[in-house]
Order: structure tokens, then sequence, then C-alpha cells
């Protein structure tokens, strides 16, 4: 993560941040960092003052499009009432205080909006189309086998038990692909980057130009759940205020996905979380020298870039303090979490997962 090109916004939006702000913990990361990044103290100070205001709020939990809307009202309301002198502490002060009150409300609305939604459907889905319903392709699984299922552009779906899986006939792959689901199916979906696919699942829309993925969204489950297996997919809710551009676009917005990512949907309160998923995998593009995960006397931070080009993920954790530290271990055929557990075993530090990211804490090495 290159903190050192963040704006105030972005720190305000970092999990991590708003942790060490809040709870103070990563403290050395940031410690250090600030010493090392003097021009970012301003940024930083007005931020932790942010935060600390607005402690009641998960401001790194909205979507993309909230986080937009958000920070939009901020501006405004900044260029609306900021006093045209100001003493730099009376000015900051003001500043947090006027973010607090304007999101306070902000946020207040959104939750009423979300208690007050109902929640979507399959049949809402099919129904709230403007296709003749005869025009309807459906597949339905009600036995205990996983059901094939076979696409018009060239994309299976393993459909399983208790699931259902639709399309309308006269519209697939005019412009894009759109698929309505209910219940757990597995999509392997022919690259096609002019004409994106799309997968309606209760709340949620996945957008892929092509590569392998689950979704699970039953009717009845509280969740909608997201997992990539290859490529890249980008989710958003049915509920967002540029849902339509997004639909319109051959781009991948909102929340992305990469490979051993999953992302979890709360359809109560429509909020995204995103993780690394249960058992995450060597992938499978790197290279046979990446897979072999025996080292002898090697630098930590070595091992840390082996492990993150292996399985795509993002390892955070502060340089300076382990670029003395070396370690000898053999980890190879040990999954991904007990590999740095025993890393972390051997460095006297702890690590915890921060919006799929593994962060790393400690005091360093001798």
């Amino acid at each position: 993560m290159n903190y050192s090109k963040f704006t105030t916004q972005d720190f305000l939006m970092d999990p991590s941040f708003v942790q060490w702000a809040r709870e103070g913990k990563n403290d050395a990361f940031w410690k250090t960092f600030i010493a090392n990044n003097p021009f970012k103290s301003e940024e930083i100070e007005q931020a932790k003052l942010f935060v600390n205001a607005v402690k009641s709020f998960p401001l790194f939990e909205l979507d993309a499009e909230s986080q937009e809307s958000l920070w939009e009202r901020v501006e405004q309301k900044i260029e609306e009432e900021t006093p045209v002198v100001t003493m730099p502490l009376l000015g900051r002060t003001w500043w947090v205080a006027a973010c607090v009150l304007m999101i306070a409300s902000w946020l207040g609305w959104q939750t009423f909006k979300k208690d007050n939604s109902n929640s979507v459907t399959y049949e809402n889905l099919i129904t709230a189309t403007d296709t003749k319903k005869s025009d309807l392709v459906e597949f339905v699984n009600n036995t205990d086998k996983v059901l094939p299922v076979n696409l018009p552009d060239g994309s299976s779906v393993s459909l399983k038990k208790r699931s259902r899986l639709a399309y309308f006939k006269n519209r697939f792959g005019t412009t894009k692909r759109e698929v309505y689901m209910s219940g757990e199916a597995f999509f392997e979906i022919t690259k096609n980057p002019a004409k994106p696919f799309f997968v309606y699942a209760n709340e949620l829309i996945t957008k892929v130009l092509g590569t392998s993925f689950i979704i699970k969204a039953y009717p009845n489950d509280k969740q909608v759940n997201v997992s990539v297996k290859t490529g890249k997919v980008s989710v958003f809710t049915q509920f967002e205020a540029k849902r339509s551009l997004k639909l319109n676009s051959n781009e991948l917005d909102g929340v992305v996905l990469t490979p051993n990512q999953q992302i979890t949907l709360d359809r109560q309160e429509l909020r995204l979380s995103r993780t690394l998923i249960h058992l995450p995998e060597v992938l499978s593009a790197a290279d046979t020298e990446i897979q072999s995960f025996e080292f002898d006397d090697v630098p930590v931070a070595e091992i840390f870039a082996k492990i993150e080009k292996a399985y795509g993920v993002e390892i955070v954790y502060d340089e300076e303090l382990l670029s003395a530290c070396k370690m000898t271990a053999s980890l190879d055929n040990v999954p991904l979490y007990e590999k740095i557990e025993m890393i972390c075993k051997g460095l006297g530090a702890t690590y915890e997962m921060i919006d799929a990211k593994i962060v790393i804490e400690s005091n360093g090495c001798s």
C-alpha cells in the first residue's frame, strides 16, 4: 500500500488507518510512516481528528458509491461555510465539527433508507424486466446433483441443488449478457470485454468481462456471497445511485475482487465486506519457482513478496522495522493462514485481516 500518495479522504477510508487512529493498532508502522513522510503530517492530523470525532461511524465500510456521495457533501459544506479568516487550530476544529454534523445526518438517512427497503427476490428481478415472458429460458435444479448449464455465448454454469438460473434469449448478448439466479452456482464466463456479463442475485449485481467465480444467494439467507477463482469481478448493489452507469459501462466498476477474495453483502444493511476466502490457493498462473516455500536464512521481506505473488494477496507491514529480520522455514504444503501464523510466531508478531489485506503488527527483531 503506497500511503505516501494518500489524501485525507483516502486515509479516512482505509481500515488500517482508522483502526490506528481509534485504537492505536499498528502504532509502530504509522509512527515510522509519519517520520519518513513529514509532508503528510497535516493530512494525517486532520484525518485523525475526523476519525475520533465520528467514532461510531465505520466510514471504511461504505461502498464506493456512498463514499463518493458523502465526500461531495463534505466538500460542498466546506465551500459554503468556511470562514474567510480563521486561526489554523480553530479552522481545523470547525472543519471537523461541520463535517461531523453533516455526516451524522447523511448516515442517518442512509440507515433509514436501508431499514425501509424491501428485499429483492429472483421473481422480482425477472418480473421487473420489460421482456416477454415467452423469451425466458430457465433452469431449475431440484436434484441433489450439480446441474451443468451451457449459455449461448459459450459460458458455463454449474448450478447446485435448490438453485435457479434464467436469461432472456431475445436480448442475451446484444450489448451485454445478463442472467438471473437464486441459490448457488459456479460460473466460468467466456471473455468478451465488449459485452460485459452480469449476474443479478438478490440485491447484488456481479459484473465480469471473463472469469470464473462462485455466487451464493439463496432467497432466505441474510447474506449474498461472491468469491473469485480466476480473473476479476466487480460488485455493486441494486440501490446505488449510479447503477445505470455501471450497467452500461464496459469497465469494471464498484468493488473489484481478484482471485482468493470474496465479498459478502449484508442484505439488511446493504453493507459490503471484502475478505479473503476461507482457504486461499496458490494461483494457477504463478511460476513453478514461486510455488516453492522453502526458505533458508531469507529476509522476511522476500518471503512476504513471494507469498503475495503466489496467492495474489497484499501483506501490509513496516518494512523498516523488519528490514533486519531473516527466517529459515519449510512452508511447502502449508495453507496460507498457517504460513502467516508460523512467520508471525518466528517474529514475535501478530496479524489480522483488514479489507482482504493481511496486516502484520511487529516490534521488529534484532
